[in-house]
């Protein structure tokens, strides 16, 4: 009696780390890619969803405009983030890539410092 009480037990613990181990896999699957300059941030984060389709052939937006950028006279970016997460990976997976999303967020950069006078 004692015998099969532990390969009972043994059973249920190899389960629970089988559950244990696809939980972890299944919540670990996110991933940020990040480029950063030399140039110092001269706002927080903003943020946009792309996405590609057909493995990258064909993307939305095609182009991402900066208007905070733009209206500081910022000479570009100081970081720039591609943030997928678990669901954007399911969704790439079941769509077999053809469907592909992310989250893009960047910061710009300080202004170059006018030097002399007008």
């Amino acid at each position: 009696m004692k015998i099969s009480f532990l390969i009972r037990t043994a059973r249920q613990w190899q389960r629970f780390a089988v559950v244990v181990s696809l939980v972890s896999v299944c919540l670990g699957g996110c991933a940020t890619y990040r480029v950063e300059t030399f140039k110092q941030p001269g706002t927080e984060y903003q943020q946009c969803k792309i996405n590609s389709f057909f493995w990258g052939l064909l993307q939305s937006p095609q182009e991402v405009t900066t208007p905070v950028c733009d209206s500081l006279g910022s000479p570009g970016m100081s970081e720039v983030l591609l943030r997928r997460n678990f669901g954007d990976y399911v969704a790439s997976f079941v769509t077999l890539g053809i469907w592909s999303p992310a989250l893009l967020k960047w910061k710009c950069s300080k202004p170059c410092q006018k030097h002399g006078s007008l």
